[in-house]
């Protein structure tokens, strides 16, 4: 599908679809609908009766195969999606390694052989990068091989939130197509029809991204626990708050929902600079409905100290990911926040 903020790239693109170009970059904020936006256009590409800017027809052969995910002439490169899967082998010990972050140059030379055969509907080939800024230098590289000698039939999407970590020489051989943050109308208008609640709340804290305000929706519950325990970081002390944040992690991981390290980290960042903001200029971003609360935590920090901690938090995400003990890394960010919540008394 596609948003309404999306519908001017789309009519740009498929109004002369006869002159879609060979590479195509989707950047943007994350949250934004850049990945539902390329799956729609992916399959209007291959669809074999859809013409001019309407989507994919959903009926024919192609379309078909693609909802179903076995096109042939669709290819997604992930990070790690060339790593074989050997939970099953007589061979294996010890725990599963972690998939790769990166795109490796594997997956880039993989692509020789399909380009260099023609497509099997005798249509397009779609082939889809994300992130873009998963690929090294040397796959970045490799990549701009192929784009530097593209096949009439092969159109590339790459999709990207922060296209400054792209190599120039990629960035020059494709069209950038910028999703910035849609307008609050759009946004909301989005998030009404899902039908979630707590829309305004939801939206200021995802910044403004409604994709990324959906998925938080059905956390909206431990959202609350969490700001009440930095609201209460001097009391309860952060080694009963990191007990009971590890259980979040653990109860998440059980349940399948998107609650990690990185996005307690993410959490915290985004109070911490709404207490720097609340002593800059009174106001709140991403906790204008907790906007007492916000401001009874910073009155008692100093903004050096907040700065600080901000600064620590953004290289602690950076290692987020990494198979850290949590309640120890829990303990460690919290202890930092503490710290800078105190440090004006």
């Amino acid at each position: 599908m596609i948003y309404s903020w999306q519908i001017k790239h789309w009519n740009r693109l498929l109004g002369q679809p006869g002159r879609i170009p060979h590479a195509l970059l989707l950047s943007g904020p994350q949250g934004g609908g850049k990945a539902e936006f390329t799956q729609a256009l992916a399959a209007r590409l291959l669809c074999e009766t859809a013409q001019d800017a309407a989507l994919a027809c959903g009926q024919c052969v192609s379309c078909k195969l693609f909802s179903g995910g076995n096109h042939p002439d669709y290819r997604g490169i992930f990070p790690g999606s060339d790593e074989s899967d050997d939970a099953d082998s007589d061979t294996e010990v010890g725990p599963a390694k972690k998939k790769s972050d990166q795109i490796r140059i594997s997956q880039i030379r993989a692509l020789d052989e399909l380009i260099g055969i023609g497509t099997h509907r005798s249509g397009k080939r779609v082939i889809l990068i994300q992130p873009a800024e998963a690929m090294n230098p040397a796959t970045a590289n490799s990549l701009l091989k192929v784009l530097e000698e593209p096949s009439p039939s092969t159109i590339f999407i790459l999709i990207t939130n922060n296209k400054r970590r792209l190599l120039p020489t990629v960035l020059s051989r494709c069209r950038v197509l910028s999703f910035p943050k849609p307008a609050a109308s759009q946004a909301l208008d989005c998030l009404h029809a899902t039908g979630v609640k707590h829309v305004e709340e939801l939206l200021a804290h995802a910044g403004g991204m409604p994709l990324a305000a959906i998925e938080e929706a059905n956390q909206w519950g431990r959202m609350n626990e969490f700001f009440q325990d930095l609201s209460n970081i001097g009391r309860a002390g952060p080694v009963v708050i990191a007990g009971r944040w590890e259980t979040w992690l653990k109860e998440g991981k059980e349940a399948d929902i998107a609650l990690d390290k990185r996005t307690l980290v993410t959490w915290l960042q985004k109070w911490v600079f709404d207490l720097i903001l609340v002593k800059r200029c009174g106001k709140a971003f991403y906790h204008s409905h907790l906007l007492q609360e916000v401001r009874n935590a910073a009155a008692g920090a100093s903004i050096a100290a907040l700065f600080d901690c901000y600064n620590d938090l953004l290289r602690i995400k950076a290692v987020s990911q990494h198979p850290l003990n949590p309640r120890l890394f829990i303990e460690d960010i919290l202890s930092r926040y503490a710290r800078a919540a105190t440090s004006g008394r």
